[in-house]
């Protein structure tokens, strides 16, 4: 019996190691999701353009832009987000943290300091944050 996803979740991250790592961690404890993968900002964000994404979930270092670029075109209105946004980076500065959650993110995670279940669970607080009508609204 095949699984129907029950999300559509995005990662964009250019460490691939971390992204495989990631993306293995949360197939296993969410196998409902349907997972994709871009390496730069430029790759993710063609693929927010071309299919439905119910999350992404961003590296802050990319190799062709900030994770904070990606974020601030995700969530123009920080205050109306359209798509569930979770920053997860290599960088451990509250200051970061703060930024990314004032311009829409739902929250910042440094990949260090939590595990796939973590990651997992911010996640799905993520979806639940952002109403599903304004999901559903997004071209």
């Amino acid at each position: 019996m095949a699984i129907v996803p029950s999300a559509t979740i995005l990662f964009i991250d250019g460490y691939d190691h971390d992204r495989e790592y990631w993306v293995r961690r949360i197939n296993i404890s969410s196998p409902e999701y349907l997972i994709l993968e871009a390496n730069s900002g430029a790759a993710g964000l063609s693929l927010c353009r071309s299919q439905r994404i119910d999350c992404v979930v961003a590296e802050l270092r990319l190799p062709d832009m900030s994770g904070f670029q990606v974020l601030l075109q995700l969530v123009p209105y920080a205050r109306y987000p359209e798509i569930a946004v979770v920053m997860l980076s290599r960088l451990s500065f509250p200051q970061l943290a703060e930024l990314a959650i004032k311009n829409g993110a739902q929250t910042y995670l440094v990949k260090s300091r939590i595990s796939g279940d973590d990651l997992d669970r911010a996640i799905h607080k993520a979806l639940v944050t952002v109403p599903p009508t304004r999901k559903e609204l997004r071209v």
